[in-house]
């Protein structure tokens, strides 16, 4: 079976197709970057023709966080049940569903970031693309470098710090 394909699992629930692994892709002048192929391979595959980006803090650093254009749909009903008069939810809203961009790829394969996100995530020249549990995320290179050598570091002066996720 090809690992992004939709499949079934043992309890008989959709298995969606998921991004994998880091990239690194220059930006152009305009801001368009290469989406790896295969996270294009992904989108394709859930027929999507285009991402949704957004800011996002990961590990106190700023970086974009991105989704097909299904799973933020998905995203988006569920939090539609939730009571639009909560604190938490209007603070979501303000931080991270407002800034949300829908971005387009082209035929060759490349976005273009908005402006705005590039400058919220110090992306200039060189972006990094790596995988998350419900998408992707989008780094400058040298933020991705230094988040990436703090991970590592953790692991190596404490080999049980993943033993707590209990799959």
């Amino acid at each position: 079976m090809n690992d992004t394909k939709t499949a079934k699992t043992d309890v008989n629930q959709e298995v969606k197709p998921t991004f994998r692994g880091h990239f690194s892709h220059n930006l152009d002048l305009k801001g368009r970057v290469s989406l790896p192929a295969e996270f294009r391979k992904v989108l394709e595959d859930s027929k999507s023709t285009s991402v949704v980006l957004t800011n996002y803090i990961s590990d106190g650093s700023r970086c974009l966080e991105g989704f097909t254009t299904a799973e933020w749909s998905h995203f988006a009903c569920r939090l539609r049940e939730k009571s639009r008069f909560s604190a938490k939810l209007q603070k979501l809203e303000n931080f991270y569903l407002s800034r949300a961009s829908e971005c387009p790829v082209d035929g060759s394969g490349r976005i273009i970031i908005p402006q705005y996100l590039r400058t919220y995530a110090s992306i200039d020249r060189e972006a990094t693309f790596t995988s998350s549990i419900h998408g992707f995320r989008i780094w400058d290179t040298r933020v991705w470098n230094h988040i990436f050598s703090e991970a590592e570091s953790a692991l190596l002066q404490n080999p049980d710090l993943f033993s707590d996720v209990d799959l």
